[in-house]
């Protein structure tokens, strides 16, 4: 992983906040929670009205399924089974709990929701994840992996990108290290940055791409003087509402080494069992009182916490009881950041700030969440199963205490976007065809380029954005 974190976050308290990404063939989504979510027909059509009418839903919805391998059992015309990469939805719940969230919200007055990856989506159901035959399904497996043969293709790991170079403002390579030795590898076309809403802009800023003031302040020498640079960073913001339960429907039982190991192999050699999914798939897209459609995405999990299925016997035990949870964050949250280099070498430290919760609408709308879910799990077909309320507690009560509650306990999604948005504009980054404005050869082609953050999980558009780009270039040549 690339261990990145937060300056203290103003509005969380100061907290710092960890920001880990992947850091391997696949990228984030060999590390992720490998749920498959398009997000709502809605994101895009707003980036089409941003004066870029190629992004609008209608123009990318084609994209999202020339990639996907739908694997199960029915399909409509929402899904393709002739793609790469596998999408699929688990046919029996890993606990009877997942099953009573969704009827909780349909007894709350919210829709059941068959398929989350429709146009319009609302309401409780069940996700689809990147997962073939029991496995993860990340980009390198999906695209790479069975493609490795070919004689235009050379793949190179355990290198750093330090910077591009070029000349006159014509790409010519980049700048890597490995084990502290340079590298330059040169290009007959073009460079295509993928590293991330991180690390994107970190690599335009050390190669002299970025705010020009900030540039000269750290001795690095202004190319493209490009303000927005590491500007626009922004991220699912999130609070998770809890209960103790019984031990026979939580997965704490994984927490018995005797019955992690036996379900490990299982999971390893056959693909079946609980360890086989991220078992945050019963969910929901939920409309709050004042909004028209969904702005709060909801994910249940029949445990306290993720690392039930990432036990280890060594380590502290994170799931300390039996019990269930459900998180709400904000859809599409009001509040920016930004990212800035402290130095001019690979080593020095990022000044990171996504200033979660500063916009006071965004924080509102978790108070929201929360009082959402607490509805949903107050339902009656949660009372067989339903313990002590564990967060935010009963101490807890009103909006005033909730915020405060909110403050201390907010966290992330881990969908950082933004920072070198695309756009019409001169001030962009980007422009709609994803190359850098004011340099000849030079594109990006990662989450870092959305203008404004897709209303859930962003895995599924950023290889939407990929297949978007290789079209370009195609089209280029």
């Amino acid at each position: 992983m690339w261990n990145f974190k937060t300056n203290p976050e103003t509005a969380l308290n100061n907290r710092e906040i960890d920001l880990p990404r992947g850091k391997v063939l696949g990228g984030s989504t060999s590390v992720n929670g490998m749920l498959y979510a398009r997000g709502l027909s809605h994101d895009y059509n707003l980036w089409s009205q941003l004066g870029m009418p190629e992004w609008s839903w209608q123009s990318v919805r084609p994209f999202f399924l020339k990639s996907e391998n739908y694997l199960g059992d029915s399909i409509s015309n929402d899904h393709n089974r002739n793609g790469e990469l596998a999408v699929s939805k688990r046919k029996r719940p890993v606990s009877p709990l997942a099953e009573t969230y969704v009827e909780a919200g349909i007894s709350a007055g919210y829709p059941r929701l068959n398929d989350f990856n429709t146009e319009n989506p609302v309401g409780f159901g069940y996700y689809d994840f990147n997962i073939r035959k029991g496995h993860r399904e990340s980009s390198y497996t999906a695209f790479l992996k069975n493609n490795t043969f070919r004689p235009n293709l050379t793949i190179k790991t355990g290198f750093e990108v330090s910077k591009v170079i070029f000349s006159n403002k014509k790409i010519i390579g980049v700048e890597a290290f490995q084990n502290s030795k340079k590298y330059f590898f040169k290009t007959s076309s073009e460079v295509i940055l993928s590293a991330g809403a991180i690390g994107s802009p970190v690599i335009l800023m050390r190669s002299g791409i970025g705010d020009a003031d900030e540039l000269n302040s750290l001795g690095i020498e202004t190319i493209l003087d490009l303000p927005e640079v590491g500007k626009n960073l922004h991220d699912h913001p999130l609070i998770r509402v809890s209960h103790r339960t019984g031990y026979e429907v939580s997965l704490h039982r994984l927490t018995r080494i005797d019955i992690a190991s036996y379900e490990f192999i299982r999971t390893l050699l056959f693909g079946s069992g609980p360890m086989n999914i991220f078992p945050l798939e019963a969910g929901a897209y939920i409309c709050s009182q004042d909004s028209e459609i969904p702005n709060i995405q909801s994910a249940f999990l029949p445990a306290l916490s993720s690392a039930t299925l990432r036990f280890n016997p060594f380590s502290k035990l994170q799931n300390y009881t039996a019990g269930f949870m459900a998180n709400a964050s904000v859809m599409r949250p009001y509040s920016r950041g930004k990212l800035k280099l402290t130095g001019r070498n690979l080593k020095d430290p990022l000044e990171i700030r996504i200033n979660y919760l500063t916009d006071k609408r965004d924080l509102e709308t978790l108070v929201d969440g929360v009082e959402i879910l607490r509805d949903v799990f107050s339902q009656k077909v949660f009372d067989k199963y339903r313990g002590e309320e564990l967060s935010p507690g009963k101490t807890n009560r009103n909006r005033s205490s909730i915020s405060n509650w909110v403050r201390r306990t907010a966290s992330t999604v881990h969908h950082l976007t933004g920072s070198c948005r695309m756009g019409s504009d001169k001030n962009s980054v980007v422009d709609p065809k994803l190359r850098v404005r004011g340099m000849e050869g030079l594109r990006i082609v990662d989450a870092s380029i959305f203008p404004s953050i897709t209303s859930a999980n962003t895995a599924a558009p950023t290889i939407m954005v990929a297949e978007r780009a290789s079209e370009f270039i195609l089209k280029e040549e």
